[in-house]
This record gives structure tokens, sequence and C-alpha cells, in this order.
């Protein structure tokens, strides 16, 4: 899959004003053209480049009169350039959760969701060396946006993640909640490595985009 950074000089201006006008509904190039009063010719230029870079996709669709018109959609890839804003719902959910429920129940539920969120992310505990697990656990972050990577460091590994999974919706959670996630994090990433001591290297503030975790082996890793 392309990766945004290689996508961006495609998606300003015009090129992003036709993805979004696409995010409400498919359209051809002349209608693109009559709304965004650009002519005819350019807007095809800028769609097929949109196509290329497998952002809209094309088919040909009858028409009552004259030619089959082309209908532009867009692509699965597309969509992901425009992300969902989910904090505040997620927010009012576990407000609504802090009321109603006692201690013990609001931990396990935590704990619930925060194990159902890495079994979606990583169905299978990863085998392996400890670099494999890492490398496997790296890679599910990356899947739900996190842009991790992990570096060696005074006989530990450090994973960074530069856009934490929790970051926008923490900056709306209590911090009560906020210290319950950041445990059980840690405690259902120890579980998939196995045999190590997993820390935050930092102190979780809102609105957070790099956050570091410490991973030191117990016994000798191959």
């Amino acid at each position: 899959m392309t990766s945004g950074n290689k996508l961006s000089p495609t998606i300003t201006g015009t090129r992003r004003a036709i993805l979004e006008h696409l995010l409400g509904t498919d359209a051809n190039a002349v209608t693109l053209a009559n709304h965004l009063r650009i002519n005819i010719s350019a807007i095809r230029s800028h769609l097929d480049v949109l196509e290329v870079a497998g952002l809209v996709s094309s088919r040909r669709e009858p028409a009552a009169r004259g030619r089959p018109k082309r209908l532009y959609t867009l692509t699965p890839l597309a969509l992901t350039l425009f992300p969902q804003k989910n904090a505040h719902f997620i927010s009012a959910l576990f407000q609504a959760i802090e009321r109603s429920l006692d201690t013990k129940t609001i931990n396990a539920l935590i704990g619930h969701t925060v194990k159902a969120l890495w079994q979606q992310l990583l169905p299978e505990k990863p085998s392996g060396s400890l670099r494999d697990r890492l490398a496997a656990i790296t890679q599910a972050l990356n899947i739900a946006g996190s842009y991790a990577s992990v570096k060696q460091e005074q006989g530990a590994f450090i994973i960074v993640i530069r856009n934490f999974i929790f970051r926008e919706a923490f900056s709306t959670f209590s911090t009560t909640i906020n210290s319950r996630i950041n445990v059980q994090f840690l405690r259902e990433l120890q579980r998939m490595l196995g045999p190590v001591w997993v820390e935050w290297t930092d102190t979780p503030t809102v609105g957070d985009h790099l956050r570091r975790i410490r991973v030191t082996p117990r016994k000798e890793q191959t």
C-alpha cells in the first residue's frame, strides 16, 4: 500500500477538493468540473493522477442520452485520508461508564476492551525471538496508524510510538481512565511479548503524539 507521505503531493488544492466532493457521492468529470468551476480537461487530468495513485476508481455508467459516462468513486485507500473523529463519542461513553459502574467493574471493562483491541490488531500471539515479536507488535500498531518503530538501547528495546492509538481520546478522558488504559495497554503488551519487563519511559500528557515504551528482557533472548 502506498504511504500517506508519498500520496501527499497528489492531494492538495484541486485534487483534494475532488476527493472531498467524492466523499459525499460518486461523480463524473462533467459534474466535478461544474461543481469546482474548472475546465473539464483539467479535471480529467487530475482524475487520471488520482486514479494512478489508487485514490479513485472509475466505471462506465449508461447515460440517458449519448455515450456512457465514466463515474468516479473513492477507493478504500482514499478513505484513510479522511479519518473519522470518534474521540468525543468514546469520551461520552466512558463518562457514562464512570458515573454508572463501580471501580472493579470499570477496571474489568477496560481490561476486556484493551485485550479485544489487541486481538483485532494481532489475532495470534507473536512467536520467535524477542526481535521477531517486537516486529509483529510494531506492525500491528502501524495498522492502527500509530507509526511505531523499535530501537535497541543499553540492553533494552524502546518502542517509539509517534501517533499513540489513544492520543485523541485521551484529551477528553478523565485522569483515572487514562491511567487505567495505560496500565492495561502495558499488561497486554507484556502478555504478548513473554518474559520481559515493560514500562512507559515518559509520563502521559494530554495530546501527546510521541510515546516510548521500554522493553527489558527478563532472561537472555535469542
